[in-house]
């Protein structure tokens, strides 16, 4: 359909995965000459405005003992940090790290005081017509803005269908066939992600109605957005929420043919063959920001990873200063990932759910090293699809590592299946068939 020109909003969480999906849904209604501004705090400044998107960007005052926004590392690097000081990440109790997730003070009072008085200034300002938002609790700007908003979901769509008894608690990494008698226990530690009665008694001072039940997310959604490919997503989602769109991968996928990989890193690198003795398999490792803070972690895998002859592209992060890689790995902080996944033979991830639908998206092969939240369910989701090979990344020694690398690199039905649904998805038309359930939506505001 083809409508005049309208506003949008777009307010995500700010972490890379939840902009980078909300820039995913974006880019289709920007195309069709909507005016898409990002809400974003002063780190992000500059992330997304390269891709077309206006920004508007506000600076907290932060409290002296809060570091967040003083030091140079990006909102996704200081999360990381943050984590790894309290003890979640490198947890191998899954219940107590989402217990101790659940006790965090993400932000102070002051900062939500804050930020919904600039979004209200935004909102004033800009005079939106629709808002995307990507988080697990609803600014209340928003919900008594009287604009319609659509929810997107970045992570792994099992956080919100907690109330689905057939399927695994999110955050688990429990497989559909589980003793079902620990279900109950993350049930009851996710259910309080969503309802918090001291966040409404704030909602209350900022001189809003506290929301209905002390919940977060209110059920006012136009419309609910998440990204797992068709071949392992969850049949119960279309039963239960037949009115959910199921994008697959947020970010649309290029082919890139014309990339080769002596393009992506060092000549001196590309022209090594390791005494002649280079398998001509190249592999991807991305441990993300969550795993790349981890230098044990770190050093254990490029332990590893050096007694094969395949080489290795590595993502380094925030800590890529502080550790050498040997002599079949190369890398840096930041690489180009889109273009890297179009020329590499398997990817070694953390599972985070973007670079897991891209992966897939693209039809490479993955080890799955699951640390945090959601990586737990995509791990075991592809695991027990035969889609990926799941290696706990902190109970893991060389030769298991070493063995599921030449085993993934060798399986050839798994190639065919990967393929197959690299074709379907890359050929699909949902992202403009989204666009048009969105414009429908902006017609009737």
């Amino acid at each position: 359909m083809s409508i005049s020109s309208k506003r949008i909003l777009a307010v995500p969480v700010l972490g890379v995965g939840h902009v980078n999906a909300c820039a995913g849904v974006s880019l289709p209604l920007l195309k069709r000459g909507h005016r898409v501004v990002f809400f974003l705090e002063k780190q992000f400044a500059g992330k997304i405005s390269e891709l077309g998107f206006e920004e508007i960007v506000y600076e907290i005052d932060y409290e002296p003992d809060d570091t967040a926004g003083t030091n140079n590392k990006t909102p996704g690097e200081q999360t990381a940090h943050f984590l790894l000081t309290k003890g979640v990440l490198g947890n191998k109790n899954r219940l107590s790290q989402i217990e101790r997730l659940a006790d965090i003070p993400w932000d102070s009072d002051s900062k939500r005081i804050q930020i919904d008085r600039h979004l209200r200034n935004a909102i004033q300002t800009f005079k939106p017509d629709l808002f995307i938002v990507d988080n697990h609790k609803l600014q209340p700007a928003i919900f008594y803005s009287g604009k319609p908003w659509i929810n997107v979901i970045s992570i792994v769509p099992l956080l919100y269908l907690n109330d689905i008894e057939s399927l695994p608690p999110a955050w688990s990494g429990l497989s559909t066939d589980s003793d079902r008698k620990q279900w109950p226990k993350y049930r009851e530690v996710l259910n309080h992600i969503f309802y918090d009665k001291k966040l409404n008694d704030l909602i209350e001072k900022m001189g809003y109605k506290r929301y209905p039940n002390d919940f977060l997310m209110p059920k006012t959604e136009s419309l609910t957005i998440y990204s797992f490919p068709e071949e392992y997503d969850y049949p119960e989602i279309k039963q239960c929420h037949p009115d959910w769109f199921n994008i697959e991968v947020f970010n649309k996928i290029k082919k890139h043919d014309n990339i080769d990989i002596k393009e992506l890193v060092p000549k001196e690198f590309y022209d090594d063959y390791l005494d002649g003795y280079f398998t001509g398999k190249w592999i991807y490792v991305s441990m993300g920001s969550m795993g790349s803070v981890d230098l044990d972690l770190m050093h254990r895998l490029i332990d590893a990873l050096s007694k094969t002859n395949h080489k290795y592209i590595v993502s380094k992060g925030p800590r890529h200063e502080e550790y050498e890689l040997k002599r079949n790995l190369w890398g840096d902080r930041y690489l180009p990932q889109m273009k890297i996944l179009t020329v590499v033979d398997l990817v070694i991830t953390h599972g985070g759910n973007n670079t897991v639908t891209e992966t897939f998206a693209y039809g490479k092969p993955m080890i799955v090293m699951p640390m945090f939240v959601d990586q737990h369910d995509n791990a075991q989701r592809l695991s027990e699809k035969k889609l990926a090979i799941k290696i706990d990344p902190y109970d893991f020694n060389d030769e298991q590592l070493i063995k599921a690398i030449d085993q993934i690199l060798n399986d050839e039905q798994l190639k065919r299946r990967l393929l197959s649904a690299s074709n379907r998805i890359q050929n699909s038309p949902r992202h403009e068939q989204l666009c048009d359930k969105i414009e429908e939506i902006l017609s009737k505001s």
